[in-house]
């Protein structure tokens, strides 16, 4: 628990420090500012892993004529569940343990995908709390008279009626959610073919967006902040970060 009065304490005095170094110059919209910079903060910190993430990516798609044929050699009829389920389970462990090690030969993890998302899962967590006028812990009250464009409270709520603005960024959360998930699978064509991530991509920004109705208008402007910078990250680094070496290439069969 103290650990997360310590999060939620810092968050709200790396907010008030950017505010205050921005309020000379934009008064209006200082803590709008405070917020998308708090973003930026939070984004800088974690590109070491987002290389990880496009590395890895860049390193499975290298791997999928590999991990074909370990499909195919170690192929599992699904039937197999009901008439036959320790055999399905003893050719799917097989599967599994071959995958792994061609993960391990050419130094793949492929759960480093994830590893941008979860520092940011407590972040953002806390960011709501912060943000929350109706929150019984630490909160910055002065959000509650302040705004942005159109966005009559950074604290309040579209569905609570908090101005066209508050609309505006709701519908651009869900828009750009589904723009960094589009590109995301342009990074690993492979990954297109997959029903999960076509879920990911149709089905989740549309339900995230309904509620962000619901969510502090800071807190959707943080994640739409979020959002462009992951693009644009995206778009830069498809473009500037390579494969390693050792994992640019597989052995021949």
């Amino acid at each position: 628990m103290q650990i997360w009065i310590s999060l939620l304490e810092g968050l709200e005095s790396v907010l008030r420090f950017f505010q205050s170094v921005i309020e000379p110059v934009l008064p209006a919209y200082s803590w709008a500012v405070a917020i998308v910079l708090l973003t930026v903060a939070v984004r800088v910190l974690l590109l070491p892993l987002a290389v990880k993430q496009i590395r890895s990516m860049r390193a499975m798609q290298q791997l999928q004529p590999e991990m074909k044929k370990i499909q195919e050699k170690y192929k599992v009829d699904r039937s197999l569940m009901k008439t036959d389920p320790e055999k399905y389970k003893a050719k799917r462990q097989k599967q599994q343990e071959a995958m792994m090690a061609l993960y391990k030969e050419h130094n793949v993890n492929p759960m480093a995908g994830c590893l941008p998302l979860l520092p940011q899962i407590p972040i953002f967590i806390a960011l709501f709390w912060v943000l929350d006028s109706r929150s019984a812990q630490v909160q910055v009250e002065e959000l509650e008279t302040s705004g942005f464009i159109l966005v009559e409270s950074l604290s309040a709520r579209a569905a609570d009626g908090n101005g066209i603005g508050a609309l505006v960024l709701v519908a651009l959360m869900g828009i750009t959610m589904f723009l960094t998930q589009k590109t995301m699978m342009a990074m690993n064509p492979q990954a297109g073919q997959n029903p999960q991530q076509k879920i990911l991509m149709y089905v989740l920004p549309p339900m995230l967006t309904i509620f962000a109705f619901n969510f502090p208008s800071g807190v959707v402007l943080y994640w739409v902040t979020t959002n462009l910078w992951q693009m644009a990250q995206q778009w830069l680094m498809l473009r500037n970060v390579g494969p390693p070496p050792a994992q640019a290439t597989t052995k021949p069969a």
